[in-house]
């Protein structure tokens, strides 16, 4: 008998004294299977949960890659709002921008920071049903002195956090699946360089 045997069968008695002691077992086995039902519990719900976003993300494919093939006229209304929807992505300060649509045609008016210009541009034109942009915009180098440019604006989707709190459920799977699969290649890569 070896050393790491031995000191593996010590461990394992330890554990099942530990376990099965009479006075004190009772409880912490009652501890753990609470743990082992609050863990299926969470794994449960978050199965749930990516399976949910997983199915969303798929319908909106599916909705965009239809809307994009589709010839639609689309109101006024409707493309101001669908514009408003794209500017927080893209603007420090979406409030500030005005945003006009006459039969697919937007206007865009307002002060904006002038490193931000070209990207709003780009993305309104993107926007399903917009024909053309006219730029009214008001480029400034800096907010200083301009009110509706004040305050910390912060652009959504600009720089992506990896420390972030809160990750999509379908997001958190893919990273961790990309992690898992990482991780396997560079142990089959170390066997592969040992053998």
């Amino acid at each position: 008998m070896n050393t790491r045997e031995m000191l593996v069968g010590a461990g394992l008695g330890a554990a099942l004294a530990f376990m099965l002691d009479p006075q004190g077992g009772g409880r912490r086995r009652a501890l753990i299977r609470d743990k082992v039902v609050r863990v299926s519990r969470k794994t449960r719900d978050g199965l749930d949960a990516t399976a949910r976003d997983l199915t969303n993300r798929t319908r909106g494919v599916a909705a965009a890659t239809r809307g994009r093939l589709a010839n639609e006229q689309v109101d006024d209304v409707r493309l101001i709002e669908r514009v408003r929807a794209k500017l927080g992505r893209v603007s420090s300060h979406p409030r500030a921008i005005d945003v006009k649509a006459v039969e697919g045609e937007v206007t865009l008016y307002g002060p904006i920071l002038a490193h931000e210009v070209d990207d709003v541009l780009a993305t309104v034109s993107a926007v399903r049903g917009v024909k053309s942009v006219i730029n009214e915009l008001e480029p400034h180098e800096s907010a200083e002195g301009i009110p509706s440019l004040q305050g910390e604006g912060r652009v959504a989707g600009s720089s992506i956090d990896v420390l972030q709190r809160n990750w999509a459920p379908a997001t958190q799977a893919i990273v961790g699946m990309a992690a898992v699969a990482a991780t396997m290649l560079a142990l089959s890569a170390r066997r592969a360089n040992a053998a």
